[in-house]
């Protein structure tokens, strides 16, 4: 019991950001395939109680649920048998610790899951007409195990993040999404997820559109910046980036390059880690901002992280941002 809890012990200074996150959700899909609910149970609580962060920021709560998920849809993609059975595990976990959170917002990530397996990931365009009806009712077995259960689940605010999800699968009218993010972030504004869960519902390719992610990431900032600064811009941005933009986030979005420019030097302030100091280079690559990138690859070494680039960027981002002096590209920043 003890080694499963202490798989997150280890010293921080000995591990990079990226290693620490393994570390957690290793754990937890451990502590998980044993059915040892003890000390799932004891992990959940330290990190939400505690709001126990990894070296880049990350909270190591959403690294805990991103264990219970990952192993979620690993036995979905199993089929249904080994869903099954994880999903009496989950009861099973219910029944010994009636009081916790985690095994409401586990079983409506099942449901989630599920549904998800049925409709596939693509546009609404590619789906079967056959996969709507069961995908919608998974969606809502879902909604229905986290409303039933949020007096005794909304203490964690990856309930919220649950819901949202639900929201944004279920199409819900803006006036109501809106009234769930404001409680959620009433609740709690310092929660990461709970920001990235609502920017997947405003994407233009669900249900909302540029000017609403720039109006939601101003306001992100202004609900945190007694602790972050400027620096929920750039992490809104960064995750738009990641969810539909990729390396068009310049081009094809509202985000700022100034203003994300500052909100990372928050960011890297707080958390001078290299995973966000990596990071930052990439998007002021983008940003043809070549004097900012090369004084980060300087800081970071020029290995940095090489996960926090697409194939082939930190090569050409490194050989431009170094390059002798010559007439700068169309645009480029200096």
């Amino acid at each position: 019991m003890s080694g499963l809890l202490c798989a997150t012990c280890a010293v921080a200074a000995q591990q990079t950001d990226q290693e620490e996150r393994d570390s957690i959700v290793a754990a937890v899909r451990s502590a998980l395939e044993a059915r040892d609910f003890e000390v799932l149970e004891r992990m959940s609580q330290k990190f939400r109680i505690e709001r126990q962060r990894t070296a880049s920021g990350l909270w190591k709560l959403t690294m805990f649920h991103a264990g219970i998920r990952g192993a979620i849809a690993d036995k979905t993609r199993e089929g249904d048998a080994a869903s099954t059975k994880l999903e009496s595990e989950i009861k099973a976990w219910a029944a010994l610790y009636p009081k916790s959170p985690v095994p409401i917002t586990a079983m409506s990530a099942i449901h989630i899951s599920r549904a998800w397996g049925i409709r596939g990931s693509g546009y609404a365009s590619d789906v079967k007409p056959e996969a709507w009806k069961p995908f919608a009712q998974s969606v809502e077995r879902a909604r229905i195990v986290l409303e039933q259960g949020k007096a005794t689940a909304s203490v964690d605010p990856h309930w919220y993040e649950m819901m949202l999800l639900v929201a944004k699968a279920q199409g819900w009218e803006h006036e109501r999404f809106n009234g769930l993010l404001n409680e959620a972030l009433t609740r709690e504004p310092l929660f990461y997820q709970t920001y990235f869960a609502a920017l997947e519902y405003l994407l233009p390719k669900w249900h909302g559109d540029l000017r609403e992610i720039e109006v939601f990431a101003r306001d992100a900032v202004k609900r945190t910046s007694k602790t972050e600064g400027q620096g929920m811009y750039a992490r809104i941005y960064w995750f738009a980036s990641e969810a539909q933009f990729g390396n068009d986030l310049f081009t094809n979005s509202l985000a700022r390059w100034p203003q994300m420019k500052a909100g990372f030097d928050d960011v890297i302030a707080k958390y001078p880690d290299s995973w966000n100091m990596s990071s930052y280079a990439k998007f002021a690559c983008l940003a043809q901002d070549r004097a900012t990138t090369a004084q980060l690859l300087k800081r970071v070494g020029v290995s940095g992280e090489p996960k926090a680039w697409p194939k082939g960027m930190l090569k050409a981002c490194t050989d431009w941002a170094f390059a002798p002096a010559s007439a700068p590209r169309k645009g480029e920043r200096q």
